[in-house]
């Protein structure tokens, strides 16, 4: 298979693979380079790393996974030579677990790599090629297709997450999620309001007495049916343990 890379900025690169049209960044520096996630399955990551390494010029020394989702990072086992990097919650074996901050240098190309909480997942990663005003945000936000919400996935604080990597981003950041085309920092305001309103409106819904199995009709959201399946019993769960549950309506006699 020949990959194809399309250029993000200078010396900053994306390539989309299947399954999942789950993109794969590339970023390079004078000295060296990195691989922003590494695909499905080892051949993949195999084929990645001789793809990026002639396209590079430099060697490719790095892979930094967003997150541990198996479309992001199912190529590893192929790249066991490079210096892997995840989120100490990433169950996938690397050589550098992180929880809050660590940068590197690649040569005229800094790298710093960031997470700010639970949100997408349990280990989420911001990538952001400070000399290129590039950030690989992983699968935090998506274009062309609606945000996924799984079992490890804080709905509270999936915003606040994405308030981190905005508060850091320029007016012409561009952004590289997990899936989709790469986006600007108005595109990424929008879809983190979006996020935001399923937690949010989930708690007005409760404190309206609107049980789980009326609560998708009874507002308009922003995303589809299949995805509000999975993500409006999530926002109730998260709720609960909080403490904040639909309350019976009892009925008033007497009148």
């Amino acid at each position: 298979m020949t990959l194809t890379w399309t250029p993000v900025t200078d010396r900053v690169y994306v390539t989309t693979l299947e399954q999942h049209r789950v993109n794969v960044g590339l970023i390079v520096g004078d000295d060296a380079a990195a691989l922003i996630d590494c695909g499905n399955t080892p051949e993949q990551g195999a084929e990645l790393l001789a793809s990026a390494q002639a396209l590079a010029g430099v060697p490719v020394t790095h892979v930094i996974l967003t997150h541990g989702h198996h479309d992001h990072v199912g190529g590893l086992p192929a790249l066991e030579a490079l210096t892997s990097v995840s989120h100490s919650a990433v169950a996938a074996p690397t050589t550098i677990k992180l929880v809050l901050v660590r940068s590197f240098e690649l040569g005229n190309q800094r790298l710093e790599v960031m997470n700010f909480g639970d949100a997408h997942t349990d280990g989420d990663l911001f990538v952001l090629a400070t000399d290129a005003n590039v950030v690989f945000v992983g699968d935090m936000l998506e274009e062309g297709s609606d945000p996924q919400v799984d079992e490890t996935t804080s709905l509270a604080n999936w915003p606040t997450a994405l308030d981190g990597i905005l508060g850091a981003a320029r007016q012409e950041t561009i952004f590289v999620p997990g899936h989709g085309a790469p986006v600007d920092r108005d595109f990424a305001f929008i879809q983190r309001a979006e996020i935001a309103m399923i937690y949010s409106q989930t708690e007005m819904l409760i404190q309206q007495g609107v049980k789980l199995a009326d609560a998708a009709a009874a507002t308009e959201w922003p995303f589809s049916a299949e995805t509000l399946a999975v993500a409006l019993p999530k926002a109730y769960a998260e709720l609960a343990a909080k403490g904040i549950e639909p309350r019976t309506q009892l009925p008033i006699f007497g009148i």
